[in-house]
């Protein structure tokens, strides 16, 4: 019992009478400065990487299921746009990154049809 004491009569040392809205918390931070170049270059990375995956889980269940490759990966792109506009925060990378797996998906999956593309 001679340990060292936290509490003095009882209370913690940091415990106050004033209810919680009244405390004074630390100081606010300042928000970011805007990069929005940096940001549509990282939603343009982010585009490519799901791209990539997007074709690899395709390949991956067209062998695995016998799934037709354009059906695996336009399911995969769906749930990725789905994904990004849930998740993302709103602003130019989230639209850059959305518009981008639109085109994507439209254009791959006429691409990856089994007959090829449909123009001549």
């Amino acid at each position: 019992m001679g340990g060292k004491r936290l509490t003095v009569r009882g209370r913690s040392p940091r415990w106050s009478e004033r209810p919680y809205s009244k405390r004074r918390g630390g100081r606010p931070r300042r928000p970011e400065p805007p990069q929005p170049v940096l940001d549509v270059i990282a939603a343009l990375i982010s585009l490519g990487l799901a791209l990539g995956g997007a074709l690899f889980l395709g390949l991956r269940m067209s062998g695995a299921f016998k799934l037709p490759l354009h059906v695996g990966y336009s399911a995969t792109l769906a749930i990725l746009g789905a994904a990004c506009l849930v998740s993302a925060r709103r602003g130019w990378p989230r639209r850059v990154t959305a518009i981008g797996l639109a085109i994507a998906l439209a254009v791959g999956t006429a691409l990856l049809y089994p007959g090829g593309p449909p123009w001549p």
